[in-house]
């Protein structure tokens, strides 16, 4: 399989994520939680992402996120479309070929053409 660019990855987790796996989930729940928590201060709030799994300390999910968020959204996405490729529906322009803004769109965002 080719190597999956940032743009699909972001896609297929974005509209497809309920064919990730519960370590992947529970990495995206902490990455995403670590982004919210960033310049705050007061460690009350951290405390609470952990006690209610929102961050993680498990070294399992932590290894999902070592060579970085766009790294681990990439090698994510290319394990859903090995996986599971045929329940991911990848919106392509018939025209320019581009990949579209969502699975349901009906026109392209890069060349503008319609295919409603």
């Amino acid at each position: 399989m080719d190597r999956v660019n940032k743009e699909t990855a972001c896609y297929v987790i974005t509209y497809f994520s309920e064919l990730m796996n519960p370590l992947e989930k529970a990495a995206l729940r902490h990455y995403r939680s670590i982004i919210k928590l960033e310049g705050d201060e007061d460690q009350r709030r951290t405390k609470l992402y952990y006690r209610t799994g929102w961050l993680s300390d498990d070294p399992e999910v932590l290894n999902l996120l070592t060579d970085g968020p766009d790294q681990f959204i990439i090698n994510c996405a290319e394990r859903i479309l090995k996986v599971s490729g045929d329940k991911v529906f990848l919106n392509f322009c018939p025209y320019c070929g581009k990949l579209a803004r969502t699975p349901a769109a009906k026109q392209c965002r890069y060349c503008g053409h319609d295919w409603h």
